[in-house]
């Protein structure tokens, strides 16, 4: 009991400490910390191997990723790329459709196979550079950024080549697009339901007499005082990256999604380089590049950490069991279960996996259809998941140099109380026979 509780106020005080300001580094140790006194687990061994493993699993994992993502951006940035796409997407739609375009491109591009972490650090600037025009609040971007990349581009979606879509064919023997009248449908709905909520939220914003305000590390200038490369050559690295990606996933489609990124990556900082070489000065770029993604590693590698610390304690298992053998319908059951296993680990794929290695073999013996079982439980990882804890949501952060007390009400609506509705929509489908 006293193990439970502690792992219930180790997320509490994670969120207060993150609400706080204080860094995440600090709060994955004070918080693992408390799950390790109150769960009476041996200290040394709880950092050196749980938070540890966690920790360098991670980082190993995505260090090539988080730096080469850092390093196009800033190419993007400092060579004034990025800012001739924004001004050339602002001229064709209007400022008053920046965020309708920012949703289309992160959906695109998670739709192609990028990840969070690649979308974040590419958008970044394109993004900075829209929101100036645009004249919209820097607190409202983490949450814009992965309103579709973290829910339509993770799991919803027919197709999406992610984690926590594959993970439920190794259990149900389903193809990545099961359910795909289920997966339109509640793709759709959030969509729509996320550009409605962030167009409400820049008129309040504008209402309460918010700007945009560039940060500290911004690169921000006027169009008219900077020589911005030709548009068609802006946008030649972006569209290396997806064609590579996606040429490369059709050629080779048992290579890792990750190394696939990673070369894709690679081929468009080479053009990016080679395009603009004139226009930054390329060790700095590459330097500040790598301190800025290998910084932005660490912060999210910690949390990672505690999430370890978290798995490896006796009553989180505890807690998982008694979660599983609830007396609830099947898919309600999953609901809950994995909601609440995603929200204390603030990983989707973790408590998808979780769920999947306890009652996945159960479920598929309850003769429901097992690609209403795929997309239903692949759309419950996609609620409480982000947490202030959770990798993405934390990287969003720290790419734009944002405080979470003035982002998370946004991230809390988009990427948390938007999915839970679609999966009661899901349920809907399923009970009138739509799959």
């Amino acid at each position: 009991m006293l193990g439970a509780i502690g792992i219930i106020l180790a997320v509490v005080l994670v969120v207060w400490m993150i609400f706080k300001g204080w860094h995440m580094t600090i709060v994955a140790i004070v918080s693992s910390l408390l799950v390790i006194l109150t769960s009476r687990m041996d200290v040394w061994e709880a950092f050196s191997v749980s938070f540890a493993n966690s920790f360098k699993n991670f980082a190993g994992s995505w260090m090539l990723m988080f730096v080469l993502g850092a390093i196009f951006g800033k190419i993007m940035q400092d060579s004034h790329a990025s800012l001739a796409i924004a001004t050339a997407v602002v001229k064709k739609i209007g400022k008053q459709n920046v965020i309708l375009a920012i949703l289309i491109t992160t959906l695109v591009l998670s739709y192609g196979g990028i990840g969070v972490f690649v979308i974040a650090f590419t958008m970044y600037p394109i993004c900075i550079a829209m929101f100036k025009e645009a004249d919209l609040p820097k607190e409202i971007f983490p949450g814009l950024l992965l309103a579709l990349p973290a829910t339509v581009g993770m799991s919803v979606g027919p197709g999406v080549p992610s984690v926590q879509n594959l993970i439920p064919t190794e259990t149900f023997g389903t193809t990545i697009y099961a359910a795909p009248i289920m997966a339109t449908v509640c793709s759709v709905f959030i969509f729509v339901m996320d550009f409605f909520f962030y167009n409400y939220v820049a008129k309040r914003c504008k209402a309460k007499g918010m700007h945009f305000q560039p940060g500290s590390n911004d690169l921000v200038v006027k169009e008219e005082h900077v020589d911005m490369p030709k548009t068609w050559l802006a946008f030649l690295p972006l569209i290396i990256l997806l064609g590579s990606i996606f040429v490369i996933q059709s050629v080779f489609p048992t290579l890792k999604a990750t190394f696939i990124a990673v070369i894709g990556m690679t081929l468009a900082i080479l053009i990016a380089a080679i395009l603009f070489r004139k226009r930054f000065n390329i060790n700095n770029v590459f330097g500040s590049g790598c301190a800025n993604g290998l910084a932005a590693l660490m912060i999210t590698s910690s949390i990672m950490g505690f999430g370890g610390v978290v798995q490896a304690a006796p009553a989180f298992k505890t807690t998982v069991n008694w979660l599983l053998s609830l007396p609830l319908s099947p898919l309600l059951l999953a609901f809950i279960s994995i909601n609440v296993i995603c929200a204390i680990t603030g990983s989707s794929s973790g408590g998808l996996r979780i769920f999947m290695e306890t009652l996945g073999q159960h479920f598929l013996n309850t003769g429901i259809n097992p690609s209403v079982l795929h997309r239903m439980t692949a759309i419950a990882s996609a609620g409480l998941d982000a947490m202030p804890h959770a990798s993405g949501v934390v990287l969003a952060n720290s790419v734009a140099n944002t405080e979470m007390v003035n982002t998370y009400k946004y991230t809390f609506v988009s990427q948390c109380l938007i999915p839970l509705i679609s999966f009661g929509l899901a349920y809907i489908l399923y009970l009138i026979g739509i799959i």
